[in-house]
């Protein structure tokens, strides 16, 4: 209570500095309740009324209690609710009732009902604060609770009130009931909410440390684009889909609950938590995930489409850990994963130059990308994969589609193979080619041919011998004619793979001009300059952040924003270049939700 001591000390000389007419104290001064009014009222999740008053013994409707947590988790989107024949556009709650349904943590009490002025229950009110921490509740029944009025709990609330008590954010009463029926009360749901929301990091661009979290809290919600750094939470950690498109970075961060990533992109640097759940009310828009330095998931499950990224780790890092991905129809992978589990009809991209160690498919999911897979284990059939996997195995009587041929028998040795066999590629796209080519022992890449006409090793094509990836820049893929072509990997042993490209022309111009770009390291040589990127975007859009690799610039220290031209320093590309050649993508974040990148090349 140390913190909340602290506000309403703080509140009382704010007070006593006002005029004798303001003097009048408001309907929770001295209230059991007070701190937790005093408290959400500094977030603007709950206000007084119109007389300053909050009505503490009041009992609230399930629209207050909605609009408490729009506010709370910055939900802005909105849904269609002409379904609700109870729900009119001219009462106050109308925007509110959207808003909740649009984040689904909430549905009528019919097809065709909402009841937003109707009265929410102690049960109803756990229940939802359940789905907002994306509980996937146990087969726990009313019997199994030690309440003396356990008869009185639903089925459906029961493992929600499990959950709720042995979280500490609802209780009992001491004569060993706990009313689920019972109507809650503002002063019940505000401290309800206080325990349950806990540190409430809700202001954009602010960087919070251990230092900015309750003292009589364990949970943190967050709910804008900000900064965690130095910090142990010892509840959950939620970041909210409030976040939109904004990015969140988290940096020596250690979680002692569950880590639940909902919305925007967000960077770990040096977070370790026993699980990262990655799960959004919104399934189709991906979260971004990026994982760095001494990052360490036991493990991550994920329910919602995402894109994971692992790069920048230190040694011995866990990362994202294994992999399961569960409901998700379309999770992306760049980096290595040692385990990755598939459970259903889920669709995994292993994007080009990433590699998955294990893969366990349990279902028929979709597999695709130019990427490495080193095993796989299909236990069940139906899957389709473009990717051959060095060597897999079949359970009995299972089946899978691995480069458009039915397989059922295992292999158990690697032959030479090219990832993707069969590609498309925009022609002014503006993006580099990239497929991943895995040699067998022994075998070694002599060179590729086009057509019929050689390719030249790092003018035409770029061939990384440590993760087999080949790129083949946009440069030289701008040029090529529409149509197919033909890529034949000319292999040491006569084994030669090859790839079936079709090149078409589907945008008009690229995003970032150039795609590519080069960068001497040596001072003083012609490319040992700041390099500039040109973006094709109209006026509306904003360049909201500049990324190399998995590290955000600093705008003015290491470049600056000109209109449409984005100038990198010659200093920090140096710095990032460090003293050996290499490549790295920089990425820049728009407002409209793309994320164009350029290639730069350190020579």
């Amino acid at each position: 209570m140390k913190k909340l001591v602290c506000l309403l000390v703080a509140v009382t000389l704010a007070v006593s500095c006002l005029a004798p007419s303001a003097l009048a104290a408001d309907d929770v001064t001295g209230h059991w309740s007070e701190p937790y009014f005093r408290a959400l009222s500094a977030h603007n999740v709950i206000n007084a009324n119109g007389r300053g008053d909050f009505t503490p013994n009041s009992q609230i409707c399930r629209a207050e209690f909605m609009r408490y947590l729009n506010r709370a988790f910055g939900f802005t989107e909105q849904a269609d609710v002409s379904a609700y024949t109870d729900v009119s556009s001219n009462q106050w709650y109308y925007e509110t009732v959207r808003i909740a349904v649009k984040y689904g943590y909430i549905s009528g009490i019919s097809s065709t009902k909402m009841n937003p002025e109707g009265p929410i229950t102690r049960e109803q009110v756990i229940t939802i604060l359940g789905r907002l921490c994306k509980l996937e509740t146990e087969s726990v029944k009313p019997d199994a609770l030690s309440f003396t009025d356990k008869k009185d709990i639903a089925d459906w609330s029961a493992p929600y009130i499990k959950w709720g008590v042995d979280g500490g954010y609802i209780s009992g009463y001491p004569d060993k009931t706990f009313r689920p029926k019972r109507v809650t009360t503002r002063a019940e749901a505000a401290k309800i909410l206080y325990t349950f929301l806990g540190t409430m990091m809700d202001k954009a661009d602010t960087a919070y440390t251990g230092t900015s979290l309750n003292q009589d809290t364990d949970n943190v919600l967050v709910s804008k684009a900000c900064t965690l750094r130095d910090m142990t939470v010892p509840g959950n950690l939620i970041i909210s889909e409030g976040v939109g498109k904004g990015t969140v970075t988290l940096s020596n961060v250690t979680v002692k609950g569950r880590l639940i990533a909902a919305g925007g992109s967000i960077l770990f640097d040096g977070v370790k938590a026993e699980e990262l759940y990655v799960s959004s009310a919104f399934p189709t828009q991906a979260v971004q995930l990026a994982a760095a330095g001494q990052t360490a998931f036991g493990a991550t499950t994920v329910v919602t489409n995402a894109a994971l990224t692992q790069s920048a780790l230190s040694t011995g890092a866990a990362g994202f850990g294994t992999v399961t991905v569960t409901g998700a129809q379309a999770v992306t992978l760049s980096g290595s994963f040692p385990a990755v589990v598939l459970s259903g009809k889920n669709g995994l991209t292993v994007n080009a130059g990433a590699t998955v160690g294990k893969l366990t498919v349990n279902g028929a999911a979709n597999i695709g990308g130019a990427g490495v897979i080193q095993s796989a284990q299909f236990r069940a059939s139906g899957a389709t994969s473009t990717i051959a996997p060095d060597t897999y195995s079949f359970g009995a009587g299972v089946y899978a589609t691995i480069n458009g041929q039915t397989v059922s028998t295992d292999r158990t040795e690697l032959g030479n193979s090219v990832t993707p066999t069969t590609t498309t590629y925009d022609r002014y796209g503006g993006k580099d080619l990239t497929v991943t080519l895995r040699a067998q022992s022994g075998a070694a890449l002599r060179f590729i041919a086009l057509d019929s006409a050689a390719l030249q090793m790092g003018t035409d094509y770029i061939y990384e011998t440590q993760t087999g990836a080949v790129t083949f820049p946009a440069q030289t893929m701008s040029t090529l004619a529409t149509g197919g072509h033909t890529l034949t990997f000319v292999m040491s042993d006569g084994t030669n793979p090859t790839l079936s490209l079709t090149v078409e022309t589907i945008t008009a111009q690229s995003v970032v001009t150039p795609v590519s770009a080069r960068f001497s390291l040596t001072p003083g040589s012609a490319e040992n300059r700041d390099v500039t990127a040109f973006l094709n975007i109209d006026s509306n859009t904003v360049i909201q952040a500049v990324f190399a690799g998995s590290t955000q610039l600093q705008i003015g220290t290491q470049y600056t924003i000109d209109g449409t031209r984005v100038i990198l320093f010659r200093e920090a590309l140096t710095g990032l270049g460090g003293s050996s050649s290499g490549q790295i993508d920089v990425t820049f974040h728009l407002s409209d939700g793309t994320s164009p990148q350029m290639r730069l090349y350190f020579v």
